[in-house]
């Protein structure tokens, strides 16, 4: 069965203490997510009634859940997320906290977007709440799923204070932990409370700040959903999954897989051979009792058959091999995936089921698709939004608890790989047709900063202007 989840009740009756009211409406939807996520659920793992027993049953499996959300974690978050900035102090926070920062948070955003909703937030270690600046403090990124987040005050589009819950480790003991990143006085300030891990009852262990005042007043956390209306709860800060709308595909998928391994299995051959064509042995056991013992059986048990003989003249051996319909389950697979592909927004045959091969996706699928193409711009404006909060939020913390020069309002060019949009090969060839064409200087200066990766003062230098023609004067 599917990993208990929990509620979390000690945590929410804290934050009650403080006086908020966590959001937490989507606890039972993203529980239903986590199991067509890890395929653990009870439509996988079902009983069947014959008669009056109850037969375990288990459906097979291509993940098909987790397939769409790593796709679109493949495609947004990768080696190619680049964050770039003008002002120096920001390209300092950029390198110190965001180097390589789409491959790093590449299953982070992956779960994100199964389970609807995740959240980045701001973490400080070595710290006091004495008030005073801490420059050798260390500011860090935690990563929270879904069911850890507990939205405190929301609108229809933002999410102002959020509290969330995790398992620590402190002076070899487990404990668990919620923080609450909260808005006091004009600034945010992280509230911690430790619990037993056990009991669940609120401890304070030497070394832990009850209450840091970051001193920035910019948001110290982001939530990551991708964008997709949530169909469950209107006015909610949750989101909903990639795959809320590809249930059926899901299952659709599955059942198919199922249906091609169970042929595979009762399509082995079946050999049924009468008692006088096989040796046999009888002896007498302990107690005196005659026993025969075949000797065609024992780990062919599967495949060969014993059967009584039959009437003079009858075959005293047959063989079965039903048909494995390998082809119509495989169209079955692929009738799947492409509802699938479709309902997660990744338009037409995006996967493709082998037999020979397995499973395959698609490395050219815009130019025969535009559904993902524009399903993929609006998960990067959402992500780049989340992004730039996660950005100004470190920088606030660094700037204000650590005396960091930055302007967390500077700006940040967040960029992701649109290779699969804009079909780069494509591109280039076109770039060279024109070259080839036209030979003008400058679509060759063009092509190699594009795609050569030289500046815009090397390729100057390397295909410089035609010279004038000189008149010798004769």
């Amino acid at each position: 069965m599917a990993e208990e989840r929990g509620t979390y009740a000690y945590a929410i009756e804290w934050l009650k203490m403080l006086g908020y009211s966590p959001d937490v409406r989507m606890a039972g939807t993203i529980a239903k997510y986590w199991g067509w996520y890890t395929a653990d659920n009870l439509w996988y793992h079902y009983r069947a009634r014959r008669g009056f027993k109850l037969f375990k049953s288990d459906r097979e499996t291509l993940h098909p859940a987790a397939l769409a959300a790593e796709a679109w974690s493949d495609l947004l978050m990768n080696e190619k997320l680049e964050m770039t900035a003008e002002d120096g102090g920001m390209r300092e926070v950029l390198a110190a906290h965001f180097g390589s920062f789409g491959v790093a948070q590449a299953d982070f955003t992956t779960r994100a977007f199964a389970l609807g909703t995740g959240a980045w937030a701001v973490g400080v270690d070595d710290v006091s709440d004495d008030g005073m600046l801490h420059p050798d403090a260390r500011v860090r990124i935690d990563g929270y799923d879904a069911h850890q987040v507990m939205p405190l005050t929301w609108s229809a589009d933002s999410c102002t204070q959020c509290a969330f819950v995790t398992r620590v480790e402190l002076g070899g003991r487990d404990y668990d932990q919620c923080q609450a990143h909260i808005l006091l006085g004009g600034t945010y300030h992280i509230l911690t409370q430790l619990f037993d891990a056990r009991s669940h009852r609120m401890v304070f262990p030497e070394g832990v700040t009850s209450d840091l005042d970051t001193r920035s007043p910019h948001k110290t956390f982001a939530l990551v959903k991708p964008a997709v209306p949530n169909p469950h709860f209107s006015y909610c800060a949750m989101g909903a999954s990639v795959f809320d709308k590809g249930v059926s595909a899901i299952k659709a998928t599955d059942e198919a897989l199922t249906s091609l391994l169970v042929h595979l299995r009762v399509s082995r051959p079946k050999m049924f051979v009468t008692d006088t064509m096989i040796e046999k042995k009888t002896t007498k056991a302990a107690d005196g009792k005659k026993v025969t013992e075949y000797a065609a059986f024992g780990e062919a048990d599967d495949i060969t058959f014993r059967t009584p003989p039959g009437e003079e003249g009858t075959d005293p051996l047959k063989v079965v091999q039903p048909d494995m319909r390998i082809a119509d389950n495989e169209r079955a697979i692929n009738a799947g995936l492409k509802m699938l592909s479709i309902a997660c927004g990744l338009g037409d045959q995006y996967w493709a089921w082998d037999h020979k091969d397995g499973l395959k996706t698609a490395t050219e699928v815009v130019s025969d698709s535009s559904m993902l193409a524009r399903t993929l711009k609006k998960h990067q404006n959402v992500l780049r939004k989340s992004i730039g909060e996660l950005v100004r939020g470190v920088a606030g913390v660094c700037r204000h608890l650590c005396n960091t020069a930055v302007d967390p309002m500077a700006e940040v060019s967040i960029d992701f790989d649109d290779g699969i949009i804009t079909d780069t090969q494509t591109d280039k060839n076109m770039a060279l047709t024109e070259i080839s064409v036209l030979g003008i200087p400058a679509l060759k200066r063009k092509y190699l900063t594009d795609y050569c990766g030289f500046s815009e003062e090397e390729a100057e230098a390397a295909v410089p202007d035609q010279a004038p023609a000189i008149d010798p004067g004769y």
